[in-house]
């Protein structure tokens, strides 16, 4: 538990009028944002304390290791993309076997009600608590009824016939398809990492590159994106490729970003990256030449999805 939850349990802390949004909260598309948004509605129409509970790390990576879950953000990127819709008091509980073993009605009556002490609560209508996710949203509402707190179901937002979910969002990544995701995501998707000193190909080829070691978070397909790059507040245009190097049958996957214009020395620098849109998937080259001459028209292809409107 946080310091700041356990100053609630020991009465340090009391909140106005408590509204709380609940959820995992992975990737905060715009499913989630839709949720996080009626919860300050509804704490500013009653002077109230917008909040919101989550959890690190991912519930599937403590209960089911061998997924090899990747995520859609960091702790560090959902914790700021939950303050961007408003919420003013966060609480991210650690995840542990130990959690997970909580009945609904433990889970409701320690946090919600002797914790948190909630006067409302916004949910999706798929959310799931306590041992084995056996609590739904109609058990919420009947816990609700019995201990005084009112229980508002969010319903999922829809996008070209499609349910809006975190599970959508990786296949469109893994498919390439970043732009799809990004509509999903109400945001352009990000990786970030470290520069670390590559093979120096791009460099040969006129088209130097960072390499990048990413952490935990989901790679999209393999292919060339166009995309922007940020480093200490800087921001660059440019391109990644993912992939492997098949013109010159390297096994090891790579994360190679070149920006148009010089971003000075990288190596060391975190770098985030946010994708626009796919200008082409992987190819093999039958020689350095045809590398080079795909590269220029790469660049000519991000740079116009890059000016497009968002």
């Amino acid at each position: 538990m946080t310091p700041e939850f356990l100053k609630t349990i020991r009465g340090e802390i009391t909140y106005p009028y408590p509204v709380l949004g609940l959820g995992n909260f992975d990737g905060l598309h715009i499913g989630h944002q839709s949720i996080l948004k009626r919860v300050v509605q509804k704490a500013e129409e009653r002077n109230g304390t917008a909040m919101a509970f989550t959890f690190d790390p991912h519930p599937v990576k403590v209960l089911f290791p061998e997924r090899a879950l990747e995520l859609l953000c960091t702790t560090r990127e959902k914790i700021e993309l939950i303050e961007k819709c408003g919420i003013s008091t966060i609480f991210c509980i650690e995840f542990t076997k130990e959690f997970s073993f909580q009945t609904p009605r433990d889970f409701v009556k320690t946090f919600l009600v002797n914790g948190l002490k909630v006067r409302e609560v916004m949910v999706g209508k798929n959310y799931g608590f306590g041992q084995g996710r056996s609590g739904n949203v109609d058990m919420l509402q009947s816990f609700g009824a019995e201990f005084g707190f009112h229980v508002e179901i969010i319903p999922p937002v829809v996008l070209k016939g499609q349910m809006v979910s975190s599970s959508l969002i990786r296949n469109f990544l893994l498919e390439g398809k970043v732009q799809e995701a990004n509509r999903l995501l109400g945001r352009p998707y990000q990786i970030e990492g470290t520069v670390v000193a590559g093979e120096g190909r791009g460099r040969k080829l006129g088209f130097p590159t960072a390499n990048i070691l990413p952490g935990d978070k989901l790679i999209p397909g393999n292919g060339v994106y166009a995309v922007r790059a940020e480093k200490k507040s800087e921001t660059f245009s440019g391109i990644v490729y993912i992939g492997t190097q098949p013109t010159f049958e390297n096994a090891l996957r790579q994360i190679e970003v070149h920006l148009f214009k010089n971003g000075g020395t990288l190596y060391g620098e975190e770098l985030k990256v946010d994708f626009y849109g796919k200008v082409r998937n992987e190819m093999k080259f039958p020689d350095r030449e045809a590398l080079i001459q795909q590269i220029t028209r790469d660049i000519v292809k991000a740079k116009e999805i890059l000016n497009q409107p968002n």
